[in-house]
């Protein structure tokens, strides 16, 4: 059986999961909706995932909070209640180990970004793994992301082992819009675009030129909003034009030592590419 058709009944079980984050969740139930035994479905999911799913669970309840938080008044201690914790003080424990903050400091933070810098940066080559995604499957991402943990040892000529870059491509060019389905490489800089590569690992080529740099400061789980402020708020207020790979929208998150998932100092930059500027006329 090939490993997307194997993985089907995982990947429908988990949609639900996202759509009933609220309610009771049951390993049978899942287990019956997928298509397996409890047993042979709690197999699958931890080697589709690489999670138990009560680790899954509970992880997407707490990103279904961080978001509710930001989006909504309901007070932390409702938002505790409604994804099932039986008290204030076991959904305060629980936010702040998987965040690094309290709820509402995380509410309280005006925004999840800095103000962009604007600069110039030369031609990378980028090795990794492609996945198709959008906002409903951001388990499409961890999954790459994972991929690429599986093969980092045997990927050649390695710029940085230290940094990691998730591009994404968007269409059109002008989009950004991560709501629609956009391809998405999670990789690391390589020297040599022309090595062979293990298993499945592709190679894209990131363009050099301008760019604006914002950083993004704290959970993953809220990028959204940092990308809804660049692509919703910041390109039309600047004035400033995209810049595309080919006929097709890019841009790009660059991972390094800053990056610690679970500490609200966590930081990523976003690249966004801009076209060059013409300078005036002299005549």
């Amino acid at each position: 059986m090939e490993e997307e058709e194997r993985y089907k009944g995982i990947w429908r079980a988990a949609a639900y999961v996202e759509q009933h984050l609220q309610e009771e969740l049951r390993l049978e139930e899942l287990a019956k909706l997928a298509g397996y035994s409890p047993f042979h479905f709690h197999r699958l999911f931890y080697a589709c995932t690489g999670e138990t799913l009560s680790h899954y669970i509970r992880e997407r309840r707490l990103a279904y909070a961080a978001r509710r938080l930001r989006d909504s008044e309901q007070s932390g201690t409702g938002i505790g209640f409604d994804i099932g914790y039986g008290s204030h003080e076991s959904f305060i424990r629980s936010f702040m180990k998987r965040f690094g903050e309290p709820p509402q400091s995380l509410r309280r933070r005006v925004c999840t970004m800095r103000e962009p810098v604007l600069i110039n940066r030369e031609t990378i080559h980028v090795a990794g793994v492609l996945c198709t995604t959008d906002t409903t499957k951001d388990r499409n991402i961890a999954q790459a992301w994972k991929s690429l943990s599986r093969i980092w040892a045997s990927i050649p000529g390695k710029v940085d082992e230290r940094v990691c870059f998730g591009l994404e491509i968007y269409n059109p060019l002008t989009s950004g819009d991560r709501e629609r389905e956009f391809d998405y490489l999670a990789g690391t800089e390589v020297a040599d675009p022309l090595q062979t590569m293990p298993g499945d690992a592709v190679v894209y080529t990131i363009p050099g030129g301008r760019y604006a740099v914002f950083t993004h400061v704290g959970s993953t789980e809220l990028l959204g909003e940092t990308f809804r402020y660049i692509y919703g708020e910041w390109l039309t207020a600047s004035g400033e034009t995209l810049r595309g790979m080919g006929d097709r929208g890019y841009d790009y998150e660059y991972y390094d030592a800053r990056c610690q998932e679970g500490r609200a100092d966590s930081e990523l930059d976003i690249y966004v590419p801009l076209r060059p500027i013409v300078p005036p006329s002299s005549e």
